[in-house]
C-alpha cells in the first residue's frame, strides 16, 4: 500500500471518514522525526497519536495509532495522517531536501553562521538554546514559569487539556518541584517559597483550562502549599519587622489571585501559614492591618457572597487572641457578630472557660439567626448539648440526644442510652425505633440497633419491605428464619431478572445468584437456577449466564 493508492486498499467507509478528518484539519503537529518516519496528532472525541513509516517511494511499511480500532486496515486517523503526509510531500516537491543529511556535510563555521542567523530571526530558538545551556541550579521564578507553561502548551489542544494529558501538562511543574525539593531550607528558604508560589499560581491557571477529574493538579497545589507552610514554620533565622513586611508583600498578590480565581483554599491557607510568625515576635499589628488590606481589596469586595471576608475575619480574630488583649477580642466579637464563624469562635472560647450559660445563650441566639441553614443549626445544637453536659442538665441532654439519634448519629444514641434510667429505656427505645422508620438518614443506625438488640422479627419485616437489604442482613436472620430468608432472597433475584434486558444486566443478576449460593448453599441455588431457566426459556443471553453459575 502506497500513499498514492490508499483508496484502493482501505475500505471505502474508513477512507471517507479519514478524508473528512483530513479536510477538516484534524491532523495536527505533523512532523518528520527522521527520514520517512512521521508523527502526528489527530483530534477527535479525544486526541490520538499516529506514527507512519514509509519507504522513499511512499510505500507504507508500518503505522500505529493509539485509538482502540482493531483491524488489518488503516484506521480513519491513520488515513487522515497519510493524506496529510502526501499533501506535505506534494507541497515540498518530490525532491525535498534532506536537511539533517545536509547539515552533517557542513563545516563548523558554516553551522555557526546558520545558528547565528536563526538566533537573530527566531526568538524561540534563542529561548531554547538559553535554557539548554543554562545551569539548572540557577532556577528562578521566570525560568520556572517558562518550564511550566511549555509543558502546558504541549499538552493543550485548542486551549484545553483533556484528562489523559494532565500528566504531560504537569511535567514542567514536577521538574520545578523536583528542583525545590533538592534545595536546603537553611540556605534557600526564600527561594523555596517563591518557586512554590509560582507552582501554586500556574497550577491554579491550569485548573481553569483542564479536565482535572484525576485530582493531580489540585494535589500539586496542596503539596506546594504544604511546602510553604513548612518553610515558614521552620524559618531559619530570627524574624524582624523588615522580614515580615517583605514576606507579606510577596504573599499579597498571590492571596488576591487565589481569591479572584476562587478554585482552591490557597488564600486562607497561605494566610494561616504566615500567621505562624506571630508566635515568634510582636507582629500582631502588621498581621491585623495586612488582613484588613486583603479584605479591603477589590478582589474581596467584588464577591457576591461574603464567605471570603468571613474566613479572613476569623484570621484577624486569631491574631487578637494570640495578642492576649481580651477587651479587643470582646469588641471584635460584638462588631462581627453577624458572621457565624466569629460566633462559633466566641462559643468555643466560652466553652473552654466553662462559661456554660453564656454558651447556651449564644447558641440559642445563633439558632435563630441561622434558622434557614440546617447544617449550622445542627452545629449550634451540638455545642448547646456540650454546655448542658457541663452543667449536668440531663433533661435537656436527653431531648437533644434523642433528636440527634433520629438523624442517625450513633454517638448520641449511646449517650441517650446512658442518660435514660434503665426502667424507662425500653419505652424510650420503642418510641425511637418507631420514629426512625420515617427518617431515612437514621437507617444505618436503625438497623444497627435492631441487630445489637437482637430484634430479629423487626429486622425480618424490614427486609420484606426492602428486599435488596437481604444481601447484607441475611446472616442475622438465617438461624431463626431460614425459610423466610430463602423466600426474600429469591424474590430479590427475580426482581433483578425481570428488569434486566441485556447481557450486562443478566451478568449482574447472576453475580447475585453467586452470593445467594454462598449464603444458602449450592442446593438452594441450583433450585433457583432451574426455576429461572423454566421461567425464561427464550432469553438466550440469560440462559448462558445462568449456565456459567450452574457449572461452578
Amino acid at each position: 500500500m502506497n500513499l498514492n493508492n490508499l483508496k484502493t486498499y482501505v475500505p471505502a467507509k474508513l477512507y471517507k471518514r479519514g478524508l473528512d478528518y483530513f479536510e477538516q484539519d484534524f491532523v495536527e503537529q505533523l512532523t518528520e522525526d527522521a527520514p520517512n518516519r512521521w508523527h502526528a496528532l489527530v483530534a477527535g472525541t479525544r486526541d490520538y497519536e499516529v506514527s507512519v513509516n514509509l519507504t522513499k517511494d511512499g510505500t507504507i511499511v508500518g503505522s500505529y495509532c493509539t485509538c482502540p480500532f482493531e483491524s488489518d486496515s488503516l484506521c480513519k486517523h491513520e488515513v487522515a495522517v497519510c493524506l496529510a503526509i502526501r499533501e506535505t510531500k506534494k507541497e515540498n516537491g518530490s525532491s525535498a531536501v534532506d536537511v539533517l543529511t545536509q547539515l552533517k556535510t557542513l563545516k563548523k563555521a558554516e553551522l555557526l553562521e546558520i545558528i547565528e542567523e536563526l538566533l537573530e530571526k527566531q526568538p524561540s530558538v534563542h529561548l531554547y538554546l538559553t535554557e539548554k545551556f543554562s545551569d539548572s541550579s540557577e532556577m528562578n521564578e521566570e525560568k520556572a514559569r517558562r518550564i511550566i507553561r511549555k509543558s502546558v502548551s504541549r499538552a493543550s489542544r485548542r486551549g484545553f487539556i483533556d484528562w489523559d494529558r494532565t500528566d504531560q501538562a504537569l511535567e514542567g511543574v514536577w521538574e520545578v518541584q523536583e528542583f525545590v525539593n533538592g534545595l536546603v531550607l537553611q540556605q534557600d528558604a526564600d527561594k523555596i517559597i517563591r518557586l512554590s508560589l509560582i507552582v501554586i499560581k500556574e497550577c491554579t491557571e491550569i485548573l481553569g483550562i483542564a479536565d482535572s477529574s484525576s485530582g493531580d493538579i489540585s494535589s500539586v497545589i496542596y503539596e506546594s502549599l504544604e511546602k510553604v507552610d513548612e518553610v515558614l514554620a521552620q524559618w531559619p533565622v530570627d524574624l524582624d519587622r523588615a522580614t515580615v513586611d517583605r514576606m507579606l508583600d510577596l504573599l499579597y498578590p498571590h492571596i488576591l489571585f487565589g481569591v479572584e480565581q476562587d478554585m482552591t483554599d490557597a488564600p486562607s491557607i497561605l494566610l494561616e501559614s504566615i500567621l505562624q510568625w506571630n508566635e515568634r515576635g510582636d507582629f500582631a499589628d502588621k498581621f491585623y492591618d495586612f488582613i484588613e488590606k486583603v479584605i479591603g481589596s477589590k478582589e474581596i469586595q467584588n464577591k457576591s457572597f461574603d464567605y471570603e471576608e468571613e474566613r479572613f475575619r476569623r484570621c484577624q480574630l486569631r491574631v487578637l487572641q494570640q495578642q492576649g488583649d481580651e477587651e479587643a477580642v470582646e469588641a471584635f466579637y460584638v462588631k462581627f457578630h453577624h458572621y457565624s464563624e466569629i460566633r462559633k469562635a466566641q462559643i468555643l472560647q466560652a466553652l473552654l472557660l466553662g462559661e456554660y450559660e453564656k454558651v447556651i445563650r449564644l447558641c440559642e441566639e445563633s439558632e435563630g439567626l441561622d434558622a434557614n441553614l440546617a447544617g449550622l443549626v445542627h452545629d449550634w445544637k451540638k455545642l448547646r448539648f456540650a454546655a448542658y453536659e457541663g452543667l449536668g442538665r440531663k433533661e435537656e441532654m436527653i431531648k437533644l440526644a434523642y433528636a440527634f439519634a433520629l438523624e442517625g448519629e450513633e454517638l448520641y444514641y449511646y449517650k441517650l442510652r446512658e442518660l435514660v434510667v434503665a426502667e424507662q429505656w425500653p419505652e424510650m427505645l420503642n418510641a425511637l425505633l418507631a420514629e426512625m422508620t420515617t427518617h431515612p438518614r437514621s437507617r444505618p443506625l436503625y438497623l444497627g440497633i435492631l441487630i445489637d438488640e437482637e430484634r430479629v422479627e423487626e429486622l425480618l419485616e424490614y427486609c420484606r419491605a426492602n428486599v435488596q437489604e437481604i444481601e447484607n442482613l441475611y446472616p442475622h436472620l438465617q438461624t431463626d428464619y431460614p425459610h423466610e430468608v430463602n423466600e426474600i432472597y429469591t424474590s430479590y433475584i427475580y426482581r433483578l431478572i425481570e428488569r434486566a434486558s441485556n447481557r450486562k444486566a443478566y451478568w449482574s443478576a447472576c453475580q447475585k445468584i453467586k452470593d445467594f449460593q454462598q449464603a444458602l448453599g449450592s442446593g438452594a441455588a441450583a433450585g433457583l437456577i432451574e426455576e429461572l431457566k423454566f421461567m425464561y426459556p427464550k432469553r438466550k443471553a440469560l440462559l448462558e449466564e445462568l449456565g456459567k453459575v450452574d457449572s461452578k
